[in-house]
């Protein structure tokens, strides 16, 4: 699909609009409930800029405790090396269950998994949705908001599940799930924080389906970016939950805090893909609440279509351009500022969304 078709297909703006009225009041009650939350969110903000000063320092601290523990570390230049790493640990014809991660989107690890000869599942029911659909998430913590209870049930027939309605057909999705989960070979997440101090890995959701992936299965392997690393548990809870209450769902239905545990091969992939090297390091602040996403007047038209093959939205334009190159798509920014008001790291998206345009005319001038 391209960004004229987004334009024109009308359940994309049904479902961001019905998702932004659900949560954007819940956001507010949540910051003036909790006033607190924006003293985390500064907190949170400087240790992340700590972090992007010395990444070479936390990375290696971070492994060094991880490895004391009995986890078995990597580090991954780019997407194909992540890849690569993870085909070696999860190998041929296994079972693999997985929550839902933005960075095994961005190396497009599902995929590569199934090549291998793998049956995997992602277990978050959106998730899910969007696999069955060969879709893409549409929006990073609701991926299948623009699918109607009539599409889901088109979907899911395509494994055998029906549902008169959606309590029914995620009733039937459980039951369904609790059967991969318990054959799992090997289970997989991704990481909302980890703490340098004692490796831990925090993770929030809303369905009790990470707890699974991550407890029941043998192997265990987690892949995170590295701008996930924090410097201590504390501040670790503290981005948590300021990510959940700036979503709207505060507090968070499910805190998990993961580290190795006795008889579960841990297996921990740290992913750069051009974090480190990035000009925009102010991105790397991003806790990946999707807000910005969702207030967004382009996003609200046209969805993930616009932004990168992986990230939409006014911050997967710059997520996109970490990870795979400017595109012309920042020229269909309007500049609002609205994504910069809206962010609990108030990360300056509008003037980098300016700089990649200069950059992209000043390459036009060159070839001229």
């Amino acid at each position: 699909m391209n960004i004229y078709d987004a334009l024109q297909k009308r359940s994309i703006r049904d479902g961001i609009l019905r998702s932004l009225g659900n949560l954007s009041g819940a956001v507010k009650k949540n910051i003036q409930n909790h006033p607190y939350l924006l003293n985390f969110a500064e907190d949170v903000r400087r240790a992340k800029l700590e972090v992007a000063e010395n990444y070479d320092f936390w990375i290696d601290k971070a492994i060094s405790v991880l490895e004391s523990q009995g986890a078995w570390v990597y580090y991954a230049n780019d997407a194909r090396e992540a890849r690569k790493i993870a085909g070696r640990i999860v190998g041929k014809e296994k079972v693999v269950v997985k929550a839902k991660s933005m960075v095994s989107e961005e190396i497009h690890l599902r995929e590569y998994l199934e090549k291998l000869g793998n049956e995997v599942w992602e277990t978050d029911l959106g998730e899910l949705i969007v696999q069955l659909a060969n879709d893409r998430p549409m929006h990073m913590i609701i991926p299948a908001l623009h699918y109607s209870e009539d599409d889901v049930r088109l979907i899911l027939r395509k494994i055998g599940i029906e549902g008169k309605n959606a309590k029914e057909m995620t009733e039937n999705v459980r039951k369904f799930m609790r059967e991969k989960f318990l054959k799992a070979d090997v289970g997989m997440s991704g990481c909302n924080a980890l703490s340098a101090k004692t490796g831990r890995i925090f993770l929030i959701e809303n369905e009790g389906n990470i707890r699974l992936s991550t407890s029941l299965t043998k192997t265990y392997l987690v892949f995170t970016g590295i701008e996930k690393i924090l410097p201590s548990d504390e501040l670790c809870l503290k981005s948590v939950f300021v990510q959940a209450a700036f979503f709207g769902t505060f507090p968070p239905a499910y805190l998990n805090v993961n580290k190795k545990v006795k008889d579960q091969e841990m297996h921990v992939i740290f992913l750069d893909n051009g974090r480190k090297s990035t000009r925009f390091k102010e991105q790397l602040l991003c806790i990946r609440c999707g807000r910005c996403q969702l207030e967004c007047p382009v996003f609200q038209l046209a969805g993930n279509i616009w932004g990168g093959d992986v990230y939409g939205g006014p911050m997967g334009i710059i997520w996109s351009a970490i990870t795979e190159g400017i595109t012309e798509n920042c020229f269909l920014s309007t500049l609002c500022g609205k994504c910069r008001e809206v962010c609990p790291m108030k990360i300056d998206m509008p003037r980098m969304i300016r700089e990649m345009r200069g950059l992209i005319l000043s390459r036009y001038r060159a070839e001229i």
